[in-house]
């Protein structure tokens, strides 16, 4: 016979082994027994919500997949292999993959300015010396060398100005371009 919770074994103990009396304290006091119980008890639904979770990642890869495998199919995979591929693979590129040339930029005749093609109108400003103050529109821009993109229309006269302590202010003045990056090196005097 089993001795009830409370109850005192014959040897005046608490019945049973460290098992017995684990399972005699969850009976008589659920909550102090869950506070002193070596695993934590189960939360009802936690399994759920993980297995939901992990449904819901493996349907969004599965839908990346499907739009790239019907772009493809629709023609919007990759382009088909070229002359730079050519190129590229026997220049000895890594896995044949084209290589891009880099941008050429062109001397303007009328005005001298290094030109290259770009999105947008930019000027790229490098100082001798270098780390001269760089006013651009007569907004400063930071310490030489600069990039500046700007919302300008063609044709309209850009101020560039460069100044460092100890040394002569350059400026030059640009013409706005449409779609183009101009190269600038201002160089400041003594």
């Amino acid at each position: 016979m089993r001795a009830m919770p409370g109850q005192d074994g014959p040897d005046g103990e608490a019945p049973g082994g460290p098992e017995e009396r684990l399972e005699a304290a969850q009976v008589a006091a659920p909550e102090a027994a869950a506070a002193v119980s070596p695993r934590p008890p189960r939360r009802p639904g936690a399994g759920g919500r993980a297995a939901v979770a992990l449904a819901l990642i493996g349907a969004a890869l599965l839908l990346v997949l499907g739009f790239g495998l019907a772009a493809r199919c629709r023609g919007g995979g990759p382009p088909a292999a070229g002359a730079a591929d050519s190129a590229a693979a026997a220049a000895g590129a890594p896995g044949g993959d084209a290589v891009l040339a880099p941008i050429q930029a062109r001397r303007d005749a009328g005005t001298g300015e290094e030109v290259a093609p770009f999105s947008g109108f930019a000027l790229s400003i490098e100082t001798d010396p270098p780390g001269a103050l760089v006013t651009v529109g007569g907004v400063p821009r930071g310490e030489a060398p600069v990039l500046a993109g700007l919302d300008c229309t063609p044709g309209e006269p850009i101020a560039v100005r460069a100044e460092r302590r100890g040394r002569r202010t350059a400026r030059a003045t640009v013409a706005c371009r449409r779609d183009a990056l101009v190269k600038l090196t201002l160089r400041l005097g003594k």
